[in-house]
């Protein structure tokens, strides 16, 4: 597996990442269990009535993500969870895939642009779902809890892979 690009490293702190709800408490900490990278430590509070308020948007270092084929990183939520990851291409589409995590261990997450779909409950005004795929323009990532307890998260760097 060969880096194509560097989504989000958090080499930078915690400059980059972006949440707006006051609640949800962010820092850039060590993991002896993932030495070679900084980590993105996110408590987060219970879920309300606003699906988005739980959002944590990265901003992309490299933005042409279309020598890759997948998204990978590593998560570790204290206990089991479901998260959802997501993404507006070239189009304004909004694409996102959810996935269940496993409770208090390091697992790797590859999410494949050709698998991930365009979001079925939000879509920007303009966005073009007719068009195909396009990660030749990626601005941001966006992940969220959907569990709905309080919790903590781990995750690792966002990287594009071939």
């Amino acid at each position: 597996t060969n880096i194509m690009a560097t989504i989000q490293d958090f080499r930078n702190g915690i400059s980059g990442i972006h949440v707006e709800n006051p609640d949800i408490a962010i820092q850039i900490t060590d993991d002896p269990a993932v030495p070679e990278e900084s980590v993105l430590l996110v408590d987060y509070p219970a879920a309300d009535a606003d699906p988005a308020g739980r959002d944590i948007w990265c901003d992309a270092a490299d933005r042409d993500w279309s020598a890759g084929t997948a998204i990978l990183f590593r998560a570790r939520p204290a206990a089991p969870l479901r998260i959802s990851v997501s993404f507006f291409d070239r189009n304004r589409v909004a694409y996102t895939t959810w996935m269940n995590l496993k409770g208090d261990e390091w697992q790797t997450v590859q999410i494949r642009f050709d698998e991930i779909q365009p979001n079925p409950y939000f879509q920007l005004p303009g966005a073009d779902t007719d068009a195909p795929i396009d990660v030749s323009e990626v601005e941001r990532l966006g992940f969220a809890p959907q569990t709905p307890e309080a919790g903590r998260l781990m995750v690792g760097k966002f990287i594009v892979v071939d």
